[in-house]
């Protein structure tokens, strides 16, 4: 007899893991544990040998920096074949990239949740454990992976795009690196990222939008709220209006300041647009340009990049900028 696999899973709660309970009301909570998923989808038993462990019970809103790294620790240590994290899919996008940067394991990570809670119709809750588990255990599943809907997404590009469709979880910058199909796991090549070390304490970064006729004052409070960097997400492919890029200059003089786009997919100009607010004006007044990744992705990687006092940020962030 073959011996099966060991699969190790996490729950974080989300979703998948919400049920009715006396406290919610009309609503559902995240009450399920990670061994009652297992139990909830026995034909995980058919492909490994499953150790569940349940960290937390809450919405992804609520998930901390150091909940992540914790996390990868954890994962590093198992001695195991692949490990699935199930999760809430509100920061899905973010936790993940988190943990791409930051698990040193040699097992695939990936994450997975749920669109629909266990008690409503076609709930895909089931189905996405099922694949991410097949992920995992991939002798061709990247570091780190998000896995939905029978797809699998890159932590660098993969986004929530739709606030309830079991299809929501696009890649718009390069498109999923695999898919599942009868039970067989097809994968695109993919490059290993870089992974740091966990700081002691995660920096904390503004994340603010260029938005259409803003006068900029929530820009006046960047500095004095003791943020040790900002984000800003500018209109197409990195442009914001002429008194913002003052502000912005007058930023980047005392913080990192790192230039990102509002817009799902596509890069951050550094070299057409040469109005006062473009990309051009911009980094000559010291903003650092984001690339593809998104301004969300762009805060957690400052954060942590200025949280282990790297001798050159910079050069650090744009390393893995460059992956993407």
């Amino acid at each position: 007899m073959t011996k099966k696999p060991v699969l190790q899973i996490f729950g974080l709660g989300g979703t998948i893991a919400m049920a009715p309970t006396e406290t919610a009301g009309d609503g559902v909570l995240p009450s399920l544990s990670a061994d009652d998923l297992i139990k909830a989808a026995p034909e995980l038993s058919d492909i490994a040998q499953i150790h569940a462990s349940t960290l937390s019970q809450k919405g992804s809103a609520n998930l901390r920096f150091m909940e992540i790294a914790e996390l990868c620790r954890r994962s590093a240590e198992q001695n195991c074949d692949g490990i699935v994290v199930t999760q809430g899919t509100d920061t899905m996008e973010e936790t993940s990239f988190l943990a791409s940067l930051l698990y040193r394991g040699k097992r695939p990570l990936v994450f997975t949740g749920a669109m629909r809670s266990p008690t409503q119709p076609g709930a895909d809750g089931r189905a996405n454990l099922m694949a991410a588990s097949l992920t995992a255990l991939s002798s061709e599943a990247p570091h780190v992976s998000v896995v939905m809907n029978d797809e699998i997404h890159h932590p660098y590009y993969v986004m929530k795009a739709h606030t309830s469709n079991v299809a929501a979880f696009q890649s718009p910058v390069r498109g999923p690196i695999g898919q599942i199909a009868e039970n067989t796991v097809y994968m695109h090549p993919v490059k290993p990222s870089p992974v740091f070390d966990v700081p002691v304490k995660f920096a904390p970064i503004a994340l603010l939008s260029a938005v259409l006729d803003d006068d900029g004052n929530l820009f006046d409070t960047i500095l004095s709220a003791g943020y040790a960097g900002l984000v800003v997400e500018g209109f197409g492919a990195g442009h914001v209006s002429e008194p913002i890029a003052e502000k912005l200059a007058n930023i980047a003089k005392q913080i990192p300041v790192i230039l990102s786009s509002r817009v799902r997919a596509g890069s951050v100009f550094e070299r057409t647009y040469g109005y006062r607010g473009a990309e051009i004006d911009l980094l000559n007044k010291g903003l650092v340009p984001a690339g593809r990744l998104s301004g969300r992705k762009a805060r957690i990687l400052l954060s942590l990049i200025l949280g282990l006092g790297l001798p050159d940020w910079r050069q650090e962030f744009v390393r893995v900028v460059k992956q993407v």
